[in-house]
């Protein structure tokens, strides 16, 4: 393949990535809905989850409702009050864990305090570890750390999430954790991912994009 074919594969992969970076960052705004839906699979009868579950609905409607119009002052008055209510119930197991911990994570999201939505989804994950909800926040997790800088641990949280087979962003997730190896200058690691994009996932267009990033470092010298 030419030096001029490959660059063009290259060009098309990267304006693939480009416009599909805004799925990566819709999830975070999805995952507080997913949490909501969770809820009504879990189906609790326990009195106490049930109130606290009434005390989450409510903060959440008061931090979301309206929100549009709202002063820089005003969101800062929501995000804080949210947050007090979230605080209740962050360290605890099962939906009152991931709704809470999910919420909280969102808001630091919004704010850019990446390393703090980065712990309270990983919270999450751990408060609800065989809730559809966990590869959601597994996967918000690698976003969170890739934006902190902590490269190793993006990639892991990535292929993680990717292990569950009904996440619908599987074949994303597996591409990204071989992006961010390929972005730190892994060649061989990353296209050992790659290669397993392309074998799990056939017939979906990041398989096509992982292809083509092979391609492009095979010609390049970077791996055989």
């Amino acid at each position: 393949m030419s030096k001029e074919t490959s660059a063009s594969l290259n060009d098309k992969v990267e304006s693939f990535i480009l416009k599909n970076r805004t799925a990566i960052l819709a999830v975070i705004v999805a995952a507080v809905v997913a949490g909501g839906i969770a809820c009504a699979v879990v189906g609790t009868t326990d009195a106490a989850n049930k109130k606290g579950l009434a005390l989450l609905d409510a903060a959440e409607y008061a931090f979301t409702n309206k929100s549009d119009s709202l002063s820089d002052a005003e969101i800062t008055a929501r995000q804080e009050k949210a947050l007090e209510a979230c605080a209740k119930f962050t360290s605890k197991k099962g939906i009152l864990g991931v709704r809470s911990n999910m919420l909280a994570a969102d808001i630091a999201f919004g704010k850019k305090d990446y390393a703090q939505a980065l712990e309270n989804y990983l919270a999450a994950v751990n408060a609800g570890k065989k809730y559809y909800t966990a590869s959601i926040n597994l996967f918000n997790a690698a976003v969170c750390a890739e934006e902190t800088g902590d490269i190793e641990s993006a990639a892991n949280y990535y292929e993680q999430a990717a292990e569950d087979k009904d996440f619908y962003l599987a074949p994303h997730s597996l591409f990204n954790a071989a992006r961010v190896r390929d972005e730190a200058g892994k060649a061989e690691e990353a296209a050992a991912i790659y290669k397993k994009v392309t074998e799990k996932f056939p017939n979906d267009d990041w398989a096509n994009a992982a292809q083509s990033r092979i391609i492009d470092l095979q010609s390049k010298g970077k791996i055989e």
